[in-house]
């Protein structure tokens, strides 16, 4: 490996430094990015979850209401065949005892037109004056019917009757207030309920808009310390290369150094200079120096 190799991996390796400096930047972003959403996510899902928890009292208030409702239609509908039994029971009393020759009308038609007056009265719309007359009419007819009813002894029995379907009547009225107001009830928890589930409908698409950038930013700061990994791979790798470049230059000095010093330790020995501290040591480490510098030294005790 060269000099100029070396040169362009510490460049590469600054390279990749200044990069993982940026992600990690990047990386730091993108977290505190997802911790935003996913505060305003979860901040928006406990909203609704209050939300659907109000909404159960609405709930409960709906169907308390409907029960409610479905036991008074129970109940008027019994009161209405009773009042509907009633009637024909008063009818048929009538058809079997009331003679048709008071003042020219049939007992017949006397409670026929009765009844056209009561409904006129009940359905139609009608002035002061207008429902008036009508209740004079009855009242006239009433006294016809009472001639009637005395003629054939029948006229008690119809009081009773006409009682007791008054009484049927008002309770029924009673009981069509009733639900009435309660439909009223029911109306206005519903609208609540639907005001409730319009709201939420409402922030559920920015909590899941809130919950798509967390999922987004989640994933740029997972590809960010994805590549992070590799380039600190990379780093650690490029690292061991200059690492074992620099070992091998340091004991190619060392040993051109040893050469150095070897030499000319032989060269001082060749001549009987005496040896320094340091060439001694170097002969001492290369062993056919070191034979040399004893065979020397036998051959100087010679002499």
């Amino acid at each position: 490996m060269t000099g100029d190799s070396v040169s362009a991996i510490e460049e590469e390796i600054f390279q990749i430094r200044a990069r993982l400096a940026e992600l990690r930047r990047k990386k730091a972003e993108y977290e505190e990015e997802a911790a935003k959403h996913l505060e305003k996510r979860d901040k928006i899902h406990e909203r609704i979850k209050e939300i659907k928890e109000k909404n159960a009292s609405y709930i409960d208030a709906i169907s308390s209401s409907r029960n409610e409702i479905a036991e008074l239609r129970s109940k008027l509908d019994e009161v209405v065949n009773k009042i509907k039994e009633l009637r024909v029971e008063k009818e048929k009393l009538l058809s079997q005892h009331v003679a048709d020759n008071v003042k020219g009308y049939t007992a017949q038609e006397i409670m026929k037109r009765v009844r056209e007056l009561e409904e006129r009265i009940q359905t139609d719309i009608l002035r002061p004056e207008e429902e008036r007359k009508l209740y004079e009419e009855i009242r006239s007819l009433s006294g016809l019917l009472d001639e009637v009813q005395k003629r054939e002894g029948v006229a008690e029995k119809l009081r009773e009757l006409n009682n007791q379907i008054s009484v049927f009547a008002e309770e029924a009225n009673k009981l069509r207030e009733a639900i009435r107001l309660k439909r009223k009830e029911l109306d206005s928890a519903r609208d609540a309920y639907q005001s409730v589930r319009d709201l939420i409908q409402q922030l559920k698409p920015e909590a899941d808009m809130h919950h798509q950038a967390y999922i987004d930013a989640k994933k740029k700061a997972q590809m960010a310390e994805a590549e992070e990994i590799l380039l600190v791979s990379r780093i650690v790798e490029l690292q061991e290369f200059v690492k074992k470049h620099r070992e091998l230059e340091t004991k190619t000095r060392e040993y051109a150094m040893r050469e150095r010093v070897k030499a000319r330790a032989l060269e001082k020995l060749s001549v009987g200079e005496k040896l320094s501290f340091d060439e001694m040591k170097v002969l001492m480490e290369d062993e056919e120096a070191w034979d040399v510098l004893v065979k020397k030294s036998h051959t100087v005790s010679k002499r």
